[in-house]
């Protein structure tokens, strides 16, 4: 009997005893089967599923938020000058006015 044979004989072996209700050991004995073999075979098709289950996905739903952000504005001074600059303002234009200030 190859390989492939007996994984098909043991998969109808394993949905049989599942089907039927019975422990491991009750069902090997009213069919003549092994018991060690029974738990190999299991164990054996239990390792397979884990490395060919595919991950399960869930639909998420993203909303957009509709309130924003507000942020402080960073206040510099030089010397006697003190220049208020919003967050997001162009860095170049910032460093001018320190560049003048100075």
């Amino acid at each position: 009997m190859t390989l492939s044979d007996k994984r098909i004989e043991w998969e109808a072996r394993m949905k049989e005893w599942k089907e039927s209700g019975l422990s491991a050991a009750k069902w090997c004995r009213e069919h003549d089967i092994n018991l060690h073999q029974m738990y190999y075979w299991k164990r054996r098709f239990q390792q397979e599923s884990i490395g060919t289950k595919e991950a399960d996905w869930l639909p998420v739903q993203v909303t957009e938020s509709s309130s924003t952000i507000k942020s402080s504005p960073i206040f510099i001074h030089v010397h006697d000058y003190a220049v208020e600059v919003p967050i997001g303002a162009d860095p170049i234009q910032v460093a001018e006015i320190l560049r003048v200030i100075s």
